[in-house]
């Protein structure tokens, strides 16, 4: 068995822990981990008229972990669509303060979904970073686009909310050397002049160092210009 597939059964178990009917209770529910991503038992769980917002000890609700892995299985994206037909809070935070749109950061299409059903796209965790702030982090280009330019009717995704030690998503964009998300935030108007607590701007964090940022520096001035 792969790493995918053993994550997917693990947070599987907790997905179908946390669906659990509020008065009957499913002792048994974590037999049913092997079907991982599984439908079928998730609807069958909601017919028992399951609370689709009880989280687990970490406060992680079911559409919490349906956003982790919906990169895996379309199986996930359904189950996400099911729970959030069936009354699943968009914006429930879990114990880190982390929204199931923070868990989507990478993959766009369960991102338009939350997105389309009132996700606040500048929630913030006890990081006090929003999902772009996690988008910039791993590069996901189609995900920053979309926050960058989220449904007509939702509010304006703000490019330059600092973090706790004060990055800014460009500064994590840059630290990783994501040059594409990097010239997205620029383009949306990011701060390039804004420091962080270490008093460093994003295009000179010292990040993975190297070639690669070498690149993503040089890449960012040739499309953007100098700052």
């Amino acid at each position: 068995m792969n790493l995918t597939s053993r994550s997917e059964i693990f947070y599987s178990s907790k997905l179908i822990t946390c669906i659990r009917p509020s008065r009957t209770g499913w002792s048994n529910a974590s037999s049913l981990a092997a079907s991982s991503g599984s439908v079928d038992i998730v609807r069958y769980l909601l017919d028992q008229k399951a609370d689709v917002n009880i989280g687990d000890n970490g406060g992680w609700t079911p559409l919490h972990i349906a956003g982790m892995f919906t990169f895996s299985s379309a199986g996930w994206e359904e189950i996400a669509r099911e729970l959030l037909g069936a009354g699943a809070d968009v914006n429930r935070a879990n114990d880190k303060g982390l929204t199931p749109l923070h868990y989507a950061a990478s993959k766009s299409r369960i991102g338009k979904l939350l997105i389309s059903r009132g996700a606040d796209i500048n929630a913030r965790d006890k990081a006090n970073q929003t999902p772009l702030h996690r988008a910039a982090t791993t590069g996901s280009v189609g995900f920053v686009s979309l926050l960058l330019k989220p449904p007509e009717g939702s509010p304006k995704t703000r490019v330059n909310t600092a973090d706790r030690v004060g990055n800014t998503p460009l500064h994590l964009a840059m630290e990783s050397a994501h040059a594409e998300a990097a010239c997205l935030l620029i383009e949306a108007g990011a701060d390039r002049e804004r420091e962080n607590l270490d008093g460093e701007m994003p295009e000179d964090v010292e990040g993975v160092r190297g070639q690669e940022q070498k690149r993503a520096r040089a890449y960012v001035i040739d499309r953007c210009g100098k700052r």
